[in-house]
């Protein structure tokens, strides 16, 4: 895979202006070119505002402009909670419209977890959510639809994305790991809108246990839909983590 080669991310416009995926394909030497197009949104993590955001005739739109105007070969719908919303079955034909819309493939950060779960043989997580708690049950349906038992949970209550942008994630993840030191099973980070890259592999060493985060899962899918990673070996395990070779 060329670096000339463009991944199109589409994430909601919720308000930050920091989100690592605005700066990632310039700070990551090798990495494939990353346009952003910016769905609107008001980062709400209400379940009808979910449900309205992850509509496909609102996705389609800014996708098409990231491939007509931004050469890109391959588009991931960034946002975790309105692409597993609406549950397993939504978010396949979520996907599957946005393709044919968009005539390049597609896929989403839910069906990214589920793909990367399943590369990864893993069939039992531990979930760390920044939602509220109707929406965190929703994500473990769309896991249990995934074949994936969530056997411990927290939810952190970030009403938007915003709240979960300014979330500790170190301090976070050591107090679930504290809680629950159970290391056999990965522990999953969702909501895009959290910055994780480039914290997740230092996590990992400190609490001893796997971690896959909305970004990670969501580049590694984008990659793989553009046919490889195009980076070094120590960069894609330090970005990607256990997803690196596969």
């Amino acid at each position: 895979m060329s670096q000339e080669s463009c991944l199109g991310i589409l994430l909601p416009d919720d308000g930050p202006d920091d989100y690592e995926w605005y700066t990632l394909g310039d700070e990551v030497a090798g990495l494939s070119r990353i346009r952003v197009g910016k769905v609107p949104s008001d980062g709400h993590h209400a379940l009808a505002a979910l449900l309205a955001l992850g509509e496909v005739e609102r996705l389609a739109p800014v996708g098409g402009t990231l491939v007509e105007q931004g050469g890109a070969e391959a588009v991931v719908w960034a946002c975790t909670s309105a692409s597993f919303i609406g549950g397993l079955d939504w978010a396949r034909e979520q996907r599957a419209a946005l393709a044919s819309r968009l005539g390049v493939p597609v896929t989403s950060t839910a069906l990214a977890f589920r793909e990367a779960l399943a590369a990864l043989g893993h069939t039992r997580v531990d979930l760390l959510s920044p939602y509220p708690d109707d929406v965190t049950l929703r994500l473990v349906s769309f896991l249990r639809e995934a074949g994936v038992t969530v056997v411990n949970d927290k939810a952190l209550d970030c009403p938007y994305a915003a709240d979960s942008h300014r979330a500790d994630l170190s301090a976070e993840v050591r107090r679930f790991c504290a809680r629950y030191p159970d290391a056999s099973r990965p522990l999953l980070v969702p909501d895009t809108a959290i910055n994780s890259l480039f914290l997740r592999e230092a996590l990992s060493r400190e609490t001893g246990r796997e971690l896959l985060t909305a970004n990670q899962v969501t580049l590694w899918a984008g990659l793989k839909l553009l046919g490889g990673s195009g980076l070094s070996e120590d960069r894609a395990e330090a970005l990607l983590g256990p997803l690196a070779s596969i």
